[in-house]
């Protein structure tokens, strides 16, 4: 039998993180407290701590909001992500679809390492790839993969940061060509 769900936990939970977001817009997450959340959200401090250790935790939970509604749209569109581009494409598409939570989460304010996180869900996968298909090492694939993800990190962070100007689909091609020529360099060595 499923398990009932308190709608005064989801409310407040809510509250929290809507107010956790409203001062993203302003502060970086090391400037806020958990008193300013509470005091913007109408939320009691004891309250807030039933449920979260710190701001961080707070944080990590609509950051892990969004990479489950990341997880679920791959298996919903039924797309396979058989590489780096595939993933930015949907990464780029999801962010588009969810604007107001990723100019936030991808900006100074948010957490510098939650874009990378995402991408390093691709990592293995390419190593062992760029392993078989360049024929070189597994040191110089991850390499490799630390190389193209970082930029890419920078490259949706500033395609966010300009109010997602071009089409997520221009931004993966000119991704996924930078993303070729780094491996035909590699490969060449």
């Amino acid at each position: 039998m499923a398990e009932k769900v308190d709608v005064r936990i989801t409310k407040t939970k809510e509250r929290l993180r809507r107010a956790l977001l409203d001062l993203l817009r302003t502060k970086s997450i090391s400037d806020i407290s958990v008193s300013e959340i509470c005091k913007n959200g109408n939320v009691n401090r004891n309250t807030f701590y039933c449920h979260y250790d710190s701001v961080a935790d707070l944080l990590s939970e609509v950051e892990g909001s969004f990479l489950e509604e990341l997880s679920a749209s791959i298996k919903i569109s039924g797309e396979t992500v058989e590489s780096v581009s595939d993933l930015v494409y949907l990464i780029l598409r999801i962010a588009r679809a969810n604007n107001d939570l990723c100019s936030l989460l991808f900006s100074e304010n948010g957490d510098k390492k939650f874009l990378a996180n995402i991408l390093t869900f691709a990592l293995p996968s390419a190593v062992e790839n760029w392993s078989e298909e360049l024929g070189i090492s597994r040191r110089d694939s991850e390499m490799l993969y630390y190389f193209i993800s970082g930029g890419a990190v920078r490259v949706i962070e500033q395609w966010v940061a300009s109010g997602f100007l071009e089409n997520e689909k221009m931004i993966a091609d000119k991704l996924n060509s930078m993303i070729l020529g780094a491996q035909s360099a590699v490969a060449h060595q």
